[in-house]
């Protein structure tokens, strides 16, 4: 199995590499569509998770391929504007042109744009926000050209290998650690931006803000609905705040860091492909550091000479030397 991990620059790419990244994935947002089309991403995530200028995007590609390391560019968003495709095409084009391995797409009416030509010798990888949750759901994306499917975080163990045993044609995704959710994120219509401005009628609003979030935490459980957030509320008629700004968090005071390096027992029986750390958010060190605890957890399996119950006891512990915590179960990616 291979371990794929989070990119937003290029000096990232040695540390993750050398703490054992077989992959990388990344995002690039150009200032042409930040400009455009504001706080619409152009793959799920702000534009301070993404690359901002190509030529930077280029040279941690070439970087990491010599590390002999691919890296995947996210073009990911549920949807697309009309106008958004073309752009988002070119953007692909682009990306490919300076080395990039593969796309992680998630709009299937894109996917139908491209050239397959573009795409040839390329990594096809449906993300999670594809919500793929069986064979038939597989079968019509690998017949549009998919190479590899992301499964959704809320999936099971048996769920992922029931579609694993039935469709063995492609090469299989799954989250490993950090961002947990308990919710499937190809339904999630949680807005994941710091803050965002309205336009009503057409006239665009000053000072319009629905939700502004603190600096997420360094310990990989903040981002999305699990960031700090403070509260208002806003009157669309009026133009104006009401009432006073209060601090607000989905999960209150749980601690939620996600984890499954316990599942990759049965992931490499079942011959999943790769294990996805996250988040693009975090700090250089929390990303090196969650993908040294997986290589060393990928690095008990070797010779499958060792049992179930002992890989688990030895992941625990390999969690509390590394983390500083106990694992618990709100920390389980696959309970």
């Amino acid at each position: 199995m291979k371990i794929k991990s989070p990119l937003v620059h290029r000096k990232e790419v040695k540390p993750l590499c050398e703490a054992g990244a077989d992959e990388l994935f990344c995002g690039i947002e150009p200032f042409t569509w930040r400009r455009i089309y504001k706080d619409f991403s152009i793959n799920q995530r702000s534009s301070g998770a993404n690359f901002a200028k190509l030529a930077d995007l280029e040279k941690a590609i070439s970087c990491a391929h010599k590390f002999k390391t691919k890296v995947h560019v996210a073009v990911n968003a549920f949807f697309y504007l009309q106008e958004q495709y073309k752009v988002a095409e070119r953007i692909i084009k682009d990306v490919l042109s300076v080395g990039a391995d593969g796309i992680i797409l998630a709009d299937p009416a894109l996917l139908t744009m491209l050239d397959k030509k573009l795409l040839k010798n390329k990594d096809i990888v449906i993300g999670c926000d594809a919500t793929i949750f069986n064979s038939a759901a597989v079968k019509f994306y690998k017949k549009l050209g998919a190479t590899r499917i992301v499964f959704p975080r809320a999936m099971t163990v048996k769920e992922i290998q029931a579609v694993v045993v039935s469709r063995s044609s492609v090469e299989y995704e799954v989250f490993i650690i950090h961002d947990l959710c308990f919710f499937v994120d190809g339904f999630c219509a949680y807005c994941k931006e710091q803050a965002g401005s309205m336009k009503k009628e057409g006239r665009p609003r000053k000072g319009i803000y629905f939700f502004t979030a603190t600096r997420p935490p360094t310990r990989g459980f903040g981002g999305g609905c699990r960031s700090r957030f403070m509260q208002q509320r806003i009157s669309l008629k009026n133009d104006r705040q009401i009432g006073a700004i209060k601090p607000f968090s989905f999960w209150g005071k749980k601690h939620i860091q996600g984890c499954g390096a316990c599942s990759m027992y049965d992931f490499k029986k079942m011959g999943i492909a790769s294990l996805k750390v996250l988040d693009r958010n975090l700090p250089t060190e929390a990303k090196a550091q969650a993908t040294r605890f997986i290589r060393e957890c990928l690095d008990l399996l070797k010779g499958n000479n060792i049992s179930r119950k002992d890989y688990i006891e030895k992941c625990k512990y390999l969690f509390k030397k590394t983390f500083k915590i106990k694992c618990s179960q709100y920390d389980c990616y696959y309970p």
